[in-house]
């Protein structure tokens, strides 16, 4: 089944808080924004499977390269993972970002030990852009392909 992106809600609160209390995300994503928390510009959509929602993703306004970039953000409950549904889930993202917010990049700021994440960024043609202190990178993906 594909991964859709449905608008996120107040209907969406116990996928947000379950995702909240999972320790995976927790330690790669950080506390998730809660509908009505978003700052300018965050998009946030919940992963949908079929009818279950199996996760949270979107854009996030990124706190490196002094905040003038989105970041892509995916959390996935543990039932979903380790299927490429986050790897799918990133792909419709970031078109959405080229295609409807008209984005010109999309960032994503990962831990150099979380491999699975590192995987997924060069699946989906994410280049190494800076090093971040304390053991982060910087990848980007532009929206002509560079």
């Amino acid at each position: 089944m594909a991964v859709e992106l449905r608008p996120l809600d107040d209907s969406h609160y116990e996928l947000l808080r379950s995702l909240d209390e999972q320790d995976d995300v927790w330690e790669s994503v950080g506390p998730l924004p809660f509908p009505g928390d978003e700052t300018a510009g965050d998009h946030l959509f919940a992963l949908v499977e079929g009818e279950v929602p199996i996760g949270v993703g979107g854009l996030v306004r990124s706190q490196a390269l002094e905040g003038r970039d989105f970041e892509v953000l995916c959390a996935l409950r543990s039932e979903a993972q380790l299927r490429g549904l986050a790897t799918q889930a990133c792909q419709r993202i970031i078109a959405w970002a080229f295609d409807t917010a008209k984005l010109d990049r999309v960032i994503a700021c990962i831990d150099d030990q979380n491999d699975g994440a590192r995987t997924i960024a060069a699946k989906l043609g994410m280049k190494e852009l800076s090093s971040l202190p304390p053991g982060r990178t910087v990848y980007v993906k532009y929206r002509d392909g560079r």
